[in-house]
């Protein structure tokens, strides 16, 4: 009796390490397929007047709806002798899979046509998460300068096109939200300078 409970449990752990194993290749899968779409850009962290300047531009994107949130770039550093890092603070946009819409507040507004740089993707069970970054400065109402603006797009997904790794069906789904354009700057390797302009 021992013996059969035993092998079906083993049986089930086969089972359940397989699903997790294509479920992990479909996430894989998916997180290649978006970053090679829409390969992320690299930004100026040094703090001053080039601060949050795109310094390195992948695939330029076009805001396709009015009124998004964004928080300001900032930068912080542990210490005067240690490097400049940014915090990392993103007004969150969630896009239900039915097309439903929630912001939290933030202090900065991106208007439809607004230009975004995507500065990473994250894909789990459920979600697709582009973190962007404003390509342009954005204008501050009571500011004398204008700020970038940071925003993350989460888009919801069905949980078997996660684990499918179906990337057409995806990619549709954020380019409603995020129009692709053709347009990028190819910069020479550590040399930010040197670019091919679009």
């Amino acid at each position: 009796m021992r013996t059969r409970a035993s092998r079906a449990l083993a049986g089930l752990l086969v089972v359940s390490a397989a699903s997790i194993a294509s479920a992990d290749d479909g996430r894989d899968t998916l997180q290649r397929a978006l970053s090679a779409r829409f390969q992320p850009s690299q930004i100026e962290i040094q703090p001053g007047r080039r601060g949050g300047a795109v310094a390195r531009t992948g695939r330029l994107l076009i805001l396709a709806l009015d009124g998004v949130p964004a928080k300001p770039f900032r930068v912080i550093r542990a210490n005067p002798k240690s490097p400049w890092s940014h915090v990392m603070d993103f007004a969150r946009v969630q896009i239900a899979s039915d097309g439903r819409v929630t912001a939290e507040p933030a202090p900065l507004r991106l208007d439809r046509g607004s230009r975004l740089v995507v500065l990473d993707v994250k894909v789990d069970a459920s979600h697709v998460r582009f973190l962007t970054h404003s390509a342009d400065p954005v204008r501050v109402a009571g500011s004398a300068e204008p700020m970038y603006g940071c925003t993350e797009f989460v888009f919801e997904l069905e949980p078997e096109v996660i684990r499918a790794g179906r990337v057409e069906p995806t990619v549709e789904r954020i380019e409603r939200w995020l129009e692709w354009t053709p347009e990028e700057r190819v910069c020479a390797p550590g040399i930010n300078r040197l670019c091919i302009e679009p």
